[in-house]
């Protein structure tokens, strides 16, 4: 092995996770050719086929596999230095990158990232939003820095750190019956053979829905599942029926009048939200910066842990 460039290895963990010579030169602007002969002198001098290429895609070698997982160290580690020479001169620099689920990334996330970036202009923010099960896929693979989910899931790999609950409301359109209450809420009992809109059944916040309402012994009719918040409120908005929905997700569409929110009056629905990281990733200062500020530690003081980031928190997790 005669010797491995930081930018080698970049791009090798860019085509790890995106698959694609294409996609990678445009990300890293270059040509093709330039992407194909860094990663041919990389295997040269470390001896060994990393990636196979494909018609359709590129796949990656054990060996590459075995690289992989260094190189991500590796490259953390450089610009954890890089960063904390910087920071001797005052600077908070580097990148933080984000998978949120829908609802997560789009409501609850905002007010934070506003916060985020006044205090630290210079980091470069790449915010992305998915499905659970893939925000913890992208976490494991090191795609990502941090993860936001609802109704965490502990996993040996993870660490888990809460940082908001938000609470559950009841969403009807306006002609509906329960929407000329005037801030008596609804009890769980009455949503008993109310046709409704569900998340998709292996969505964290629908399980849990089925629960409480499956303890309470009240059957629902649901009659269309979603895969995100968005459209949810839509198809409640035009009276295809009501839906349990997180209250920081439907604030806007309450204040225009398009949806009336009720709470239940008999029942505390609160959802956990969490951040997740993979256990043992090298922790950045943006990227802890950025967990002290959710997690409401001081933001000005980033190189001091916020909860004990080697053990994960103890979260219950609906069956």
């Amino acid at each position: 092995m005669k010797h491995m460039e930081l930018h080698q290895l970049k791009l090798f963990l860019d085509l790890v996770r995106e698959g694609s010579f294409t996609r990678v030169a445009e990300m890293n602007r270059l040509t093709q050719p330039a992407v194909s002969l860094q990663i041919q002198r990389l295997e040269a001098d470390l001896g060994c086929k990393l990636l196979e290429r494909t018609t359709r895609r590129v796949l990656v070698t054990e060996e590459g596999r075995i690289l992989a997982a260094y190189a991500r160290d590796i490259i953390a580690l450089s610009q954890e230095a890089q960063q904390a020479l910087l920071e001797r001169r005052g600077q908070m620099v580097g990148s933080l990158r984000v998978a949120a689920i829908h609802s997560v990334g789009l409501y609850e996330l905002p007010d934070y990232l506003k916060r985020y970036i006044h205090l630290y202009p210079d980091v470069h923010l790449h915010i992305e939003y998915h499905r659970s099960e893939l925000v913890y896929q992208l976490v494991l693979q090191g795609s990502v820095d941090v993860g936001l989910v609802a109704y965490p899931e502990p996993r040996d790999s993870m660490v888990v750190i809460p940082f908001l609950e938000d609470e559950m409301v009841v969403i009807v359109n306006p002609e509906h019956p329960f929407a000329l209450r005037d801030g008596d809420g609804v009890s769980l009992q009455e949503l008993n053979g109310q046709e409704m809109i569900g998340f998709d059944g292996n969505i964290p916040t629908r399980r849990a829905t089925d629960s409480v309402l499956a303890q309470a012994g009240v059957h629902v009719n649901v009659k269309m599942e979603c895969d995100n918040v968005e459209i949810m409120t839509k198809m409640v908005e035009v009276g295809l029926g009501i839906a349990l929905a997180p209250q920081y997700s439907v604030q806007e569409q309450s204040r225009r009048g398009v949806l009336k929110v009720l709470r239940l009056r008999d029942y505390h629905f609160l959802r956990p939200l969490a951040m997740i990281h993979r256990k043992g990733q090298p922790i950045s200062r943006p990227v802890q910066a950025f967990i002290n500020l959710l997690t409401n530690k001081d933001p000005m003081m980033p190189t001091k842990p916020a909860v004990n980031l080697e053990e994960p928190v103890d979260v219950s997790k609906v069956q």
